[in-house]
């Protein structure tokens, strides 16, 4: 299929071909939202505790006698119901991952930029290289583009670009081999280079070998 190419004054520019295993394929809602739910959890540390009754400090002595309070038996102040005491059924050290295998980290990430072409989301420039650290210049980019926020994806990490765009709130530069469909499904536009684009597609053009053999 053909796309648009533009420049970074947010002009078209001419066309390019790119494969429809990348920008044409169907958008299935659910698999995104497994997908992404995968990459959320499996950031999740899961070292959150509290307290039981065995580890919270406190005496062993018994609060009162048994008989003659008129309140009810009490065996030790490191009960839930007692202030200071343990946490009741409280959350415990416990792993998070979630499973997914390539085929659907790979296929999340040509629906998310295909969802992202669809809603006219998706702009591919000639080239994202700059010659110096500016905020100003990348805020101009985004201007162009009518957009306060976007993601910027190059075939490499262009330092210049990166710290330009690290300031800008919302906004984030990444190389096309770490880019996956939480990263563009997070930012309401994606401006990516012709450079990142050719990437994306070898990446997926060599996956899709490796199946086929």
């Amino acid at each position: 299929m053909k796309i648009d190419l533009y420049n970074l004054s947010g002009k078209k520019s001419g066309s390019t071909d790119v494969s429809d295993d990348l920008l044409g394929v169907e958008v299935q809602d659910h698999l995104l939202y497994e997908v992404v739910k995968a990459y959320r959890a499996n950031r999740r540390q899961g070292t959150h505790a509290t307290k039981t009754r065995s580890t919270v400090t406190g005496t062993g002595k018994k609060p009162f006698k048994q008989k003659g309070s008129g309140g009810a038996r009490q065996g030790t102040k490191r009960s839930p119901h007692h202030y200071g005491g343990a946490v009741s059924h409280g959350p415990q050290p416990r792993d998070y991952t979630l499973s997914t295998n390539k085929k659907a980290k790979r296929k999340s990430l040509a629906m998310a930029l295909t969802d992202r072409l669809q809603n006219n989301s998706l702009f591919v420039v000639d080239d994202l290289e700059m010659k110096e650290y500016s905020t100003k210049a990348a805020r101009k980019i985004l201007g162009g583009f009518d957009t306060a926020k976007a993601l910027f994806v190059d075939k490499r990490k262009d330092d210049f670009l990166y710290k330009s765009v690290r300031n800008m709130y919302g906004s984030h530069a990444i190389c096309a081999d770490e880019v996956n469909a939480e990263h563009v499904l997070a930012h309401p536009c994606v401006i990516m280079s012709t450079n990142g684009l050719q990437s994306l597609e070898s990446r997926f053009s060599e996956k899709i070998g490796e199946a086929a053999e």
